[in-house]
This record gives structure tokens, sequence and C-alpha cells, in this order.
């Protein structure tokens, strides 16, 4: 165990949940280095989570570049995980943390600046203190990066009635980041937490089509179609629940109103 790997994650890591879980799960096997070489059961037993949701999440972990997964390249052909040090928290929608010195590059070389940012307003606190450094990828906030392992869960545990996911072919990897980040961009999320909680009304809405959800008499020559995961993620089908198409809760609302309405 890593006290630098843990203490590392803890304080720049962008992630929350069951991501931040594992992250530290992996943390806690690794070197000063980052590198831990565990087997995913042991990894999922850690976290208390299945095995199939721990590769999920360790999935979403590869896409945020904070993480590093070399298969093979441990003892025994083991997999050599590496907590990318210099990535964390690139993702993080807040920035810069006061006072921390952030390293990041494309090849993973540190890159520094010495002069400290003044901002023009607002007018700061007194006991506000001024970043002493600011990377490059920080000078504007970034779209959080697709949960895929989280948006599957939401899936599973909201339509549990619907054909069960399988297989997350690069298709559907491809369907599900395009239709996060293009809702994403319409709404402004500034964290995953925010884009989750708007998925989970999403599949809510698909709960309450009676249409989607098979309660209704399918017309002649459609008697074998299902909604799946496929048709909701695609731009016809994906459009056809925001936009009430298909019935069920209207899903134009952000999830804040959504639960005050409620």
């Amino acid at each position: 165990m890593s006290v630098k790997a843990s203490a590392r994650v803890w304080e720049y890591s962008s992630h929350g949940g069951s991501h931040l879980l594992m992250l530290l799960a992996i943390a806690d096997f690794a070197d000063d280095n980052g590198n831990a070489y565990p087997a995913v059961s042991t990894l999922a037993t850690k976290c208390r989570m299945k095995a199939r949701n721990a590769r999920y999440v360790i999935k979403d972990l590869q896409d945020s570049h904070e993480l590093e997964v070399r298969e093979g390249e441990g003892p025994r052909g083991t997999n050599r995980y590496q907590i990318v040090f210099a990535n964390l928290g690139l993702h993080h929608s807040a920035g810069v943390q006061a006072g921390a010195g952030l390293h990041h590059s494309a090849q993973g070389a540190a890159l520094e600046c010495t002069k400290p940012l003044h901002h023009s307003a607002p007018e700061p606190s007194l006991n506000h203190q001024e970043p002493s450094c600011l990377s490059l990828s920080a000078s504007k906030p970034t779209r959080p990066a697709c949960p895929q392992g989280a948006i599957r869960e939401l899936y599973a545990e909201v339509l549990p009635d619907l054909p069960v996911i399988k297989r997350w072919s690069n298709t559907r990897q491809a369907a599900c980041r395009a239709r996060w980040n293009e809702t994403a961009q319409d709404k402004g999320w500034s964290t995953a937490a925010e884009g989750l909680a708007w998925f989970r009304l999403f599949f809510e809405t698909v709960a309450a089509s009676d249409f989607l959800m098979g309660r209704v008499q399918a017309r002649p020559g459609h008697e074998s179609w299902r909604c799946d995961i496929d048709h909701l993620l695609s731009p016809k089908g994906f459009t056809g629940v925001v936009e009430g198409k298909y019935g069920g809760a209207p899903n134009n609302r952000e999830p804040a109103q959504r639960q005050e309405a409620a």
C-alpha cells in the first residue's frame, strides 16, 4: 500500500462515488509510482460490487485518463494498473485548486507556471489564496467525461423489464458517449453527477411510456419489436424520448425542477 498514491487520489481525482472508491482500492495495492496488480475480482470484493460492474467502472476510469490498464504486463501475466498522477483532476469542472501545483502534458511531463493568476472579479475573500500554478487544460472548463458504467447501471436499475445489456460493444460505447456529450453541451453540465441525474429522469420517462415498455398492442408487422438500449441511444430514439414522442412523463425540465414538482 502506498500512502502517497492514496493521498494523491483523495486530493486530486475528479471522480466521486463508486469510481473514486475503485481508484482508492487500486491505490491500496499501488506502489509510490501508482503501479498495482490486483485481480478484478479482488477489486470488486473490496468495493462491494459485482465483477461485471467493477469492469465498467475501470473502463470509465480509463476513459477519463486517470487510470491506465496494461493487459498482461504484471507478474505471471496479470494486468498492470497505472494511476496516472499527472492526469488526476483534469476533468474536474472547478479547475485548479487554490495552492495546488498541477502538472500535466500529453507525454506526462511536468508543465508548470511560476506566476500566480490574478482575477479582477469577484473580489477574493479574506481566506482566499491565489493558485500558485495553473495547468493549461484548466484555462477553460472541460465537459465531464461520460460515465458509461454508471449509465448502464441506471438503465438496469430503472428499466429492469427491458432487454439486459450483455455486451457493451464499441458501437454502443460510441452512441452513449455521443448522446452524453450532446446533452452535456446543451444543458451545460459541470459535473458528472448533474448528467447522471438527468439520465435517471430520461430512463424514468421511458419507464412511464406504455409504448416503449410494451404495455400496448403492437402494430401489425411489428409484434416482435422491443425497445432496448440501442433504440434509446440512437439519435432518433433518444430525441423521441426527450421530445415526448412516446408519451410518459415530460423530460424537458432540469432535475432540480423535476424534484420540486414531485
